[in-house]
């Protein structure tokens, strides 16, 4: 009698690769960002986007650290956009980052702006993604709740998908769907990851 091959999800990997990343040490995250940063300096040194949207980072996830990004952004010139969820409706509303005094921390320790000057996602140039893990393809696995895929669908053709990560890109993540938006890079400590054929 043979036996089944256990099946793998977007779940499973969702936990594995969270788990591998939670356990970073601090040094080790610092190293990481520092080198992620470097790379993500090269790639939009005098590039001509003017409005770019970044998540804020949820600390406890060890997620890359958008702070120093934003910074540099906002020195280069750039408007930044950042967004708030709402728990009702499922759908992130986009604002304008103008202070901190603007942020407040959500009941899941993500920093949201409670107000300021809000931005239709056809308006923006490029989207800084966060996720879990990614591939070679471009495909990648964030929290499970579509609030991205759902933004993303929002945002015009050319608007540049830029996805961070402290861990490189597996061959093939096996689960693509049609409401899953690839995207054009990915940053990360190694280098950065180009999609586009």
């Amino acid at each position: 009698m043979s036996q089944a091959t256990p099946t793998i999800d977007k779940k499973k990997y969702r936990t594995v690769y969270l788990r591998k990343r939670k356990m970073l040490g601090a040094k080790d995250f610092d190293k990481k960002n520092a080198r992620l940063l470097y790379h993500f300096h090269n790639f939009f040194e005098g590039h001509s986007s003017a409005m770019i949207h970044s998540f804020l980072s949820i600390e406890k996830n060890k997620e890359v650290n958008t702070w120093p990004l934003i910074e540099w952004l906002k020195v280069q010139g750039k408007q930044i956009v950042i967004s708030r969820c709402s728990l009702t409706s499922n759908e992130l509303t986009h604002y304008l980052f103008e202070d901190y005094k603007q942020l407040k921390e959500s009941k899941y320790g993500i920093p949201e702006p409670q107000e300021g000057t809000i931005v239709l996602p056809k308006d923006l140039d490029v989207v800084l993604i966060p996720l879990i893990v990614f591939d070679r393809l471009g495909q990648r696995i964030g929290y499970g709740a579509g609030y991205y895929d759902r933004f993303l669908a929002e945002c015009l053709s050319n608007c540049v998908k830029v996805g961070l990560s402290l861990a490189p890109p597996l061959d093939e993540i096996p689960f693509a769907e049609s409401h899953d938006i690839p995207m054009d890079y990915c940053i990360t400590p190694l280098g950065v990851y180009s999609f586009n054929s």
